[in-house]
């Protein structure tokens, strides 16, 4: 290992309650994806999945049951990760905040994406999460596009995830995704 390494493997924290990164380690693991893309080209997506009425679920059944919950969202979660299906990228989960758990797909298309989305919302519906409490998720999907500020991409993915939310939830909304700089350019040219 080298010199390098060391401090960066330092920085990497898991979320006691879900196994998850933390947001600060997640951040910093999305900061470097980012990066890679803007030297290789690749494309990865962000999923940001929250939980439906949480706040419900904590006010009716108490604080410690909307815990359970986002513990077995988690494991829900890696449970249709590790389905065959989806071997074909590589995903890392974040947590967010309070509700909600951020994914990591690599390389992602939006279109995998967001196929990806819909497997993990019916994952989450299909069964209770823990000691028959179901829930549902809502989930905001979007596409890096190369030379994007992290900040943006995640508030691309968030507005994508309220919009899921407002038109009923239990839902995936995909992000547009408009060109990057350098394909506007390839777009307009040079004129004479």
């Amino acid at each position: 290992m080298s010199q390098q390494a060391a401090p960066q493997l330092q920085l990497v924290s898991l979320d006691a309650l879900t196994g998850a990164f933390t947001r600060q380690s997640f951040l910093a693991l999305l900061g470097a994806q980012a990066a890679q893309a803007q030297r290789t080209g690749s494309v990865f997506c962000l999923c940001l999945i929250d939980v439906d009425r949480l706040r419900t679920i904590n006010d009716g059944r108490g604080v410690a049951a909307g815990d359970a919950v986002l513990a077995g969202l988690a494991a829900r979660l890696r449970g249709v990760l590790e389905q065959p299906a989806w071997h074909y990228s590589e995903y890392t989960l974040g947590r967010y905040d309070g509700g909600a758990l951020m994914l990591l797909a690599r390389p992602c298309s939006v279109h995998q994406g967001e196929t990806l989305a819909e497997a993990l919302r019916f994952g989450v519906a299909e069964a209770p999460l823990v000691d028959r409490q179901s829930a549902t998720v809502s989930i905001g999907v979007a596409q890096h596009r190369i030379g994007e500020s992290i900040d943006s991409l995640l508030a691309r993915t968030e507005r994508t995830m309220y919009l899921a939310k407002q038109f009923g939830r239990d839902r995936v909304e995909v992000s547009p995704t408009p060109p990057s700089r350098v394909e506007r350019a390839k777009v307009v040219g040079i004129r004479d």
